[in-house]
């Protein structure tokens, strides 16, 4: 196991102690191994139990999931809407999970890219976000448990002794409500067992290229078998840096992502559950990833500065570093009133982060950053359900939500020969600070029916009333350009002792309050056994917000909340005794006031300085096509395939403050093809065990990180063409299942592609080039797992 840094220590035992104490006392010698049954499932909503293999021949199929995409447990292939839904073996087995956002790689017509594990950048058929301002939240939700975490960067959180991700596509306004115009995930964790011996226990350690260290564990224990259970699940992963500093001569790029949580699941009576769930993340990098790239035949990228063309050499002058933690928990009860079911879900989540970063990538002195941020929010849900077995079954809910977040930002170019730096700035010295207090707060009431007219046909309709008051209370100071000093360069972000002024010095006091009324209607309709066609109506809202890091009075701007009205066709079957499972979806988008953030030169800037423009898009569409396949033709051998088609375009779009008119130009992040697909085949060793042999591929076409340039010639840099991911595996399971030991390669194929990239090119500033950042290369690794 690796070693974690003083801090990380403390602060994981601080909040595991009492827990660990219990299980150290009362920890089962022996536990179910992977083939025994689970204990009945700890939620007192409606139970479905999966098809038994001796009475159903689908129990040796595909697909046999159990979700809760509507609040209900649900066979997957009977839910009437798009659903992905990824079993604990594929991240506990699977290699999956170093952050949430790999999670979106599996799932056709979506992506969540992101370098390290900090804030993804979720997108599900075209809709996501391109500002990543801690308070404007993504049109994806992310729920947590049932608990939506608006804080994008608090969702990058690593998956580990997980039971299931489920991944919707398209709005989900009713049940899900909050800010979930492309979609939603919900991660559920591991709960703890009721039933003595029948936990899932299991130690993890991997291994892997730049020195990538991985411990995790999943521990739980019936204390009072029938009544009080526990769960304790940590994870550490040190990665020491892939890149190489041509400027200080150090490794970059580190990664140290520590995580722990326990849960206490108490039953006292029938009828009767709580479940206490605690978490906690310390999550460290150092060193940037961000490099420069230039599009001059001399290679000049600015003030005769020629970055390296070597993918793992960075060069870059002003410390670069982050430090976050985050703290955050549940508590969820269910009660059996009479025949129905009330269920309570409050939630809570506090995120702090720090760090410094070179805001130009080069070596010289020309931009400097340092920042400082915290946000908590609490949330609670009350639902009513009706016996799901009823002709009419319905679900009733209020929601309430709020949050605060404090930011301070400050930049800086540093006087010449201040800090060490490469020669040729031209950049005069500058600072400026960013404040905002932050304050949002919503109320919603939803409700959803279903009626079935018979045992095939039935109707769902749902609708969500909502109100929500956001608050900004904004402040940017900024020198003039002239007169700038500091008493400490080493702590420049707090020891400015210059003077402030100029357009770069305004502030706001922002108030806005929104209602918001989203619904769904959907027909279904089983047209034979294992056959399932549905039709799906629904109308998305995501709340507005404010422009955050305007530079300029100019850009401090509200955008209003965009909708987005959904038409879904779905065609849900299995065949062959469930051996094959075959899903097909084809939808259309109108999308109105679409909230997108436009990146360029602004000629009103100092300098024509790069700006960044959140605003509306007047209206949009998308259109698209899935499919989803599963196979299991013979024993042993499990194939899985997913293609996505995407069509997007912005119908009306003008820049505000009298910029281009970018109608026609596509989403970004919306590649117009995606395929998926993988095989794994199992090769039976009698009593020495098993050993699979298992393989996945992703095709990704050509995607744009920009709604403008959109060109392949002149700036290629801000697009990445198509290309394609392998990854492959082969693991040894011993014949009792208690261990596996596995090797694996991924990006396989060693394709160069890019992650991400920011615009830098600039004609004013004489600047020939983009900031990019380059994706892991071929990485190998060895994993062991016991099992008890």
């Amino acid at each position: 196991m690796p070693n974690l840094p003083n801090r990380s220590v403390l602060s994981l035992a601080a909040h595991t102690s009492a827990l660990a104490l219990t299980l150290a006392g009362a920890m089962p010698t022996l536990a179910a191994s992977r083939d025994e049954p689970e204990a009945e499932t700890e939620t007192k909503t409606d139970e479905v139990t999966a098809p038994d293999p001796e009475d159903d021949p689908a129990g040796a199929g595909t697909n046999d999931i159990v979700v809760t995409a509507q609040r209900r447990e649900q066979r997957l292939q009977e839910v009437p809407t798009a659903v992905t839904a990824l079993s604990r073996e594929m991240f506990a087995e699977g290699g999956v999970g170093r952050s949430a956002n790999e999670v979106l790689n599996l799932v056709p017509n979506a992506s969540a890219g992101t370098q390290q594990h900090g804030r993804p950048r979720w997108w599900i058929r075209g809709v996501g976000a391109g500002q990543q301002q801690l308070d404007l939240a993504n049109p994806v939700g992310f729920y947590l448990d049932d608990v939506y975490i608006s804080n994008a960067s608090a969702t990058g959180l690593p998956l580990f002794d997980i039971e299931r991700v489920e991944v919707l596509r398209g709005p989900q306004g009713t049940l899900w409500g909050k800010n979930t115009t492309g979609g939603a995930i919900n991660v559920m964790s591991k709960r703890p067992s009721l039933t003595d011996g029948a936990d899932q226990n299991y130690v993890k350690l991997e291994y892997g290229s730049f020195d990538n260290k991985i411990a995790e564990t999943g521990l739980g224990v019936a204390i009072v078998p029938g009544v009080l259970a526990t769960r304790i699940s940590a994870r550490i992963d040190d990665r020491e840096g892939r890149f190489t500093n041509l400027f200080t001569g150090e490794k970059s790029n580190a990664v140290r992502d520590n995580v722990v949580r326990g849960q206490v699941l108490l039953a006292p009576a029938p009828g009767f559950e709580a479940l206490l769930s605690l978490h906690y993340r310390d999550y460290e990098t150092d060193g940037t990833y961000w490099t420069t790239a230039s599009y001059a035949p001399s290679g000049v990228f600015r003030n005769g500065y020629v970055p390296s063309t070597d993918k793992d050499e960075i060069n870059t002058n002003a410390g670069e570093f982050s430090r976050a933690s985050q703290f955050g928990g549940s508590l969820h009860l269910d009660w059996d009133v009479g025949a129905l079911t009330l269920t309570s879900i409050t939630g809570y989540e506090r995120f702090k982060t720090r760090g410094a970063g070179d805001g130009d990538y080069t070596p010289l002195e020309i931009s400097r950053s340092y920042t400082q941020a915290r946000s908590q929010q609490w949330t609670q849900e009350l639902r009513l359900a009706s016996p799901q077995a009823d002709r009419l079954n319905w679900i009733l809910g209020a929601y309430y939500f709020n949050e605060k977040i404090v930011s301070n930002a400050w930049s800086a170019t540093l006087p010449a020969g201040s800090v060490p730096a490469r020669p040729g700035s031209t950049a005069p010295a500058a600072y400026s600070l960013t404040s905002y207090d932050h304050r949002a707060e919503s109320g919603a009431a939803f409700g959803s029916a279903t009626f079935d007219f018979t045992d095939a046909a039935k109707l769902t309709v749902g609708a969500r009333w909502t109100r929500e008051t956001k608050t900004l209370d904004f402040d940017r100071s900024a020198s003039p350009g002239a007169a700038t000093s500091w008493s400490n360069y080493a702590h420049w972000w707090d020891s400015y002792t210059g003077t402030f002024g100029g357009a770069g010095t305004f502030a706001g006091d922002l108030r806005k309050t929104w209602d918001a009324f989203t619904y769904d209607v959907t027909p279904s309709w089983t047209v034979a056994p294992d056959n399932l066609l549905y039709f799906k109506y629904s109308h998305g809202v995501k709340s507005g917000g404010f422009n955050t890091a305007a530079t300029l009075p100019v850009a401090l701007a509200t955008v209003e909340p965009e909708e987005l009205d959904a038409f879904e066709l779905g065609y849900k079957s299995q065949w062959f005794d469930r051996r094959l499972t075959f899903n097909a979806t084809l939808f259309h988008y109108d999308y109105r006031n679409v909230q997108i953030n436009v990146v360029g030169p602004n000629p009103g800037a100092v300098g024509g300085a790069t700006v960044s423009y959140l605003q509306n898009a007047a209206r949009a569409h998308v259109n698209g096509a899935e499919i989803e396949l599963e196979a299991a033709p013979v024993e042993g051998l499990r194939l899985t395939g997913a293609v996505g088609i995407l069509d997007t375009k912005y119908d009306e779009l003008q820049v505000v403050n009298g910029g281009a008119d970018l109608s026609g130009a596509r989403f970004v992040r919306a590649p117009k093809l995606t395929l998926n697909g993988s095989a794994t085949y199992t090769i039976p060793l009698g009593q020495s065990g098993s050993v699979d042999l298992s393989a996945d591929a992703r095709y990704t076409s050509r995607q744009f990180y920009y709604i403008t340039p959109q060109e392949v010639v002149n700036r290629y840099f801000l697009t990445q063409g198509g290309y394609t991911i392998a990854n492959a595996r082969i693991s040894y399971t011993a014949a009792n299942e208690r261990y596996t030991l596995t090797a694996f390669v991924n990006n396989l194929l060693d394709t160069e592609y890019l992650n991400h990239a920011l615009p830098a090119a600039n004609a004013a500033q004489t600047i020939t080039g983009d900031t990019v950042a380059w994706a892991d290369p071929r990485t190998y690794g060895v994993s062991f797992i016991v099992r008890f």
